[in-house]
């Protein structure tokens, strides 16, 4: 077993805004639950985690206490440090000195972190990153790895910008033997970056392995990545309800104590959050409401991320667009496509299409 598990949750998530200003990434939910929570089971298969956490770090503080009380504890960053930063920061805060998984806590995967431990040791390398196939044009956003046929990383290019012969890229998962940690750089060296400053250094001195893992995988980095990450849990999951005088298109995810009025139609690719109350005649495809979303009669939403305890006027239209928590959109107002709406106001008039309300 490893020591620890660190996982990392201190990111900014801009890409992600506006939901992103009240909700950190880790807690934005896959079928109703917090993606570090679904992190964070995984890697309890082989070591304690152990959560970093730096930005609205209270926030998720209080989501890992009332989640998972004693079983997980967190180190908050006082500035920041970067990814790996956040590990020597982790390391030296609570002594570690053995083997060490790290995760990134806003990844949304079936990966066996048990099968990833297990890879690890029968290799011998000091070091294993968990690697994915991503499609060729997608892969300038990624750390790249070159693996040979013994699975040892002869060449890692972090977000290549011609092609490098290989499409496997860096899954945000690693263990590190103590000899490796004891090579990254200090604290005080300003933020540093794993894939961008330690894997290289470290594959100087050490083998470093690729484990390739073949199933679910998503970096929820952006709004489209969120929605395809839902929708991928989906069709895995096998979501299957039936509600009186509603009509089901499966795949459809309803969360516990959600309510939603006769005539109402959901899905395809359909989340609603736990506690969301749907009026009658609602119509809701290929879209995720989060937890407490309130829809009265006659609302659309199509191919939409609705942020927590929005509640959407009669007739209103919501289409390919973000609204973030709290927001009161009136009757019958359009928010149109690629249009965002900051968190926590009240939406009176039509929101043209791209247009972004802070």
């Amino acid at each position: 077993m490893a020591e620890c598990g660190i996982i990392l949750a201190g990111g900014f998530a801009t890409r992600l805004r506006p939901l992103s200003y009240t909700k950190p990434k880790p807690l934005f939910p896959v079928l109703g639950r917090p993606v570090i929570d679904w992190v964070i089971e995984r890697v309890a298969e082989v070591a304690e985690p152990v959560v970093s956490a730096r930005y609205l770090s209270y926030v998720i503080r209080n989501h890992v206490g009332a989640r998972w009380g004693g079983r997980v504890r967190v180190v908050e960053e006082d500035r920041p440090l970067g990814d790996g930063g956040a590990v020597v920061n982790v390391v030296r805060s609570l002594g570690l000195r053995g083997p060490l998984i790290v995760a990134n806590g806003d990844v949304f995967t079936d990966l066996s972190v048990r099968g990833l431990w297990e890879f690890h040791k029968k290799s011998g390398g000091a070091v294993t990153i968990a690697l994915v196939e991503v499609p060729q044009e997608e892969v300038g956003r990624f750390g790249i790895a070159v693996v040979d046929d013994g699975g040892r990383i002869r060449r890692f290019v972090e977000k290549p910008r011609e092609p490098v012969g290989s499409n496997l890229a860096n899954a945000g998962f690693y263990v590190f033997e103590p000899e490796a940690v004891a090579e990254f750089p200090d604290v005080n060296a300003g933020e540093v970056k794993i894939a961008k400053h330690i894997i290289p250094r470290l594959m100087e001195k050490f083998d470093v392995y690729g484990y390739v893992h073949r199933g679910l995988w998503f970096d929820i980095g952006t709004h489209s990545d969120y929605l395809r990450a839902n929708f991928a849990a989906l069709d895995k999951c096998g979501c299957a309800k039936e509600l009186p005088g509603v009509k089901i298109i499966p795949p459809v995810y309803i969360g516990e104590g959600a309510s939603v009025g006769a005539g109402s139609v959901l899905g395809p690719y359909v989340v609603v959050g736990s506690g969301s109350r749907l009026g009658p005649g609602v119509r809701v495809r290929e879209s995720v409401l989060m937890d407490g979303v309130v829809a009265e009669a006659g609302a659309y939403v199509a191919r939409s991320i609705v942020g927590e305890g929005v509640v959407l006027g009669r007739w209103t239209r919501v289409v390919e667009a973000v609204v973030a928590d709290g927001v009161y959109v009136r009757d019958e107002v359009y928010i149109g496509r690629g249009a965002s709406v900051g968190p926590n106001r009240e939406v009176e008039q039509d929101v043209r299409d791209g247009e972004i309300l802070p």
